[in-house]
């Protein structure tokens, strides 16, 4: 289990490996300390699980990240909301106004 733990933390696969190395990694853990000297691999699972919550913390980075920029892209305009440069432009109502000196 330890290795596996080490493994899936560091192939991150979709991040759905690093909760499979927490798992296995804590896992591992508690049944070396149950079976002291017969069992190793304390230091891999440790590596798993740390391997685990970084993967965890780039999830949560890259999550906040796209909230973040999404929200400050929602301030733009959409292509509905913009008016056309023709509509923009006044449009005298009368001939007279077209032609009126100001």
């Amino acid at each position: 289990m330890a290795i596996a733990s080490l493994v899936m933390g560091l192939l991150w696969v979709y991040w759905i490996g690093s909760i499979l190395a927490i798992c296995l990694g804590y896992a591992a853990r508690r049944e070396i300390r149950n079976n002291p000297g017969r069992i190793e691999g304390q230091g891999m699972a440790t590596a798993g699980i740390v391997l685990g919550w970084v993967g965890i913390a780039m999830l949560a980075a890259t999550i906040a990240m796209f909230l973040y920029l999404r929200k400050t892209d929602t301030n733009r305009p959409t292509m509905r909301e913009t008016r056309s440069t023709a509509a923009m432009i006044e449009r005298p109502g009368t001939a007279q106004e077209c032609f009126a000196c100001a």
